[in-house]
């Protein structure tokens, strides 16, 4: 990976191919935004104009053509949660854009394009239908399948440009400044006008249904901080990596009420610092 990322950066013709063929690769079309990230944080949104084209011209082409409207929202807030990056140093606050940016695309695409959920609803619906037969005790009687489907693109949407995003830092990291990406991400906490806008406007999602689909996509910075807080705790004793472990086992087998805690305890570390605290409690 580091080797690509050496040859993306040795060419803007470079950049542009790695753009586009890695966004025809359906599973990793999401590393097509890490190339954009990656050329707008080493130099600039400018020289980012080529591998931009390349992974717009494949979302709307394959993936828009094909149904999934992820692909477009994903290369813009990547892009922009890059660009923030860039200028503020901060990882948190350029997660934070991604999730409103990508909450602001699947917004104007309810109210522009509520078609092109309606298409993709019903095709689950057959499959609805089969289940609720086979299986009358599941309590599928309330399950909406075009939520299912805006939550789904809403939170792939953020996803995989959050995921572009801390891959291309990584990356940067490993060709500029060996050992940096780890000190931000162990660092990473969201500061205290962030989080509360967040709450607010999960709160918000919470009060009024039309806008329950965004709840997926606000949700996650402070999961990625959640995870940030671990890691640091974690890094303050150096050379042991057995917690984890366990602690992403926890994850995997306990995801609903892990996920809760980790981002409880993200909001709280917004306010109370845990990794200044311990580190100074420390002897």
């Amino acid at each position: 990976m580091v080797r690509l990322a050496q040859w993306i950066m040795s060419g803007r013709l470079n950049a542009l191919a790695a753009a586009a063929l890695l966004g025809l690769l359906t599973p990793l079309a999401w590393t097509s935004v890490s190339v954009v990230a990656l050329v707008t944080l080493r130099r600039s949104v400018i020289d980012a104009f080529w591998p931009l084209a390349g992974a717009l011209i494949v979302a709307l082409a394959v993936h828009w053509n094909s149904g999934d409207v992820s692909q477009v929202g994903a290369v813009l807030a990547g892009l922009a949660g890059a660009m923030v990056l860039a200028s503020s140093r901060s990882l948190a606050m350029a997660l934070v854009t991604v999730s409103l940016v990508a909450s602001l695309y699947m917004a104007l695409l309810l109210q522009w394009l509520p078609e092109r959920f309606d298409e993709l609803a019903s095709l689950l619906v057959p499959f609805f239908d089969e289940l609720k037969q086979a299986n009358p005790e599941l309590p599928l009687a309330q399950v909406n399948p075009r939520q299912i489907v805006v939550e789904g693109m809403g939170l792939v949407t953020a996803l995989s440009a959050q995921a572009a995003l801390l891959l291309a830092r990584w990356l940067q990291a490993r060709l500029y400044n060996p050992g940096g990406f780890r000190t931000e991400f162990h660092s990473l906490r969201i500061a205290r006008p962030a989080t509360m806008a967040l709450v607010f406007a999960m709160l918000v999602t919470q009060w009024f249904s039309a806008a329950t689909v965004l709840l997926p996509m606000l949700v996650l910075p402070l999961v990625f901080a959640g995870l940030g807080l671990v890691h640091g705790l974690v890094g303050l004793r150096a050379g042991n990596r057995t917690p984890l472990v366990f602690f992403y086992l926890t994850l995997v087998l306990l995801a609903g009420p892990a996920f809760m805690v980790l981002i409880a305890a993200a909001i709280m570390d917004s306010f109370i610092d845990f990794r200044k605290r311990i580190g100074t409690a420390r002897p």
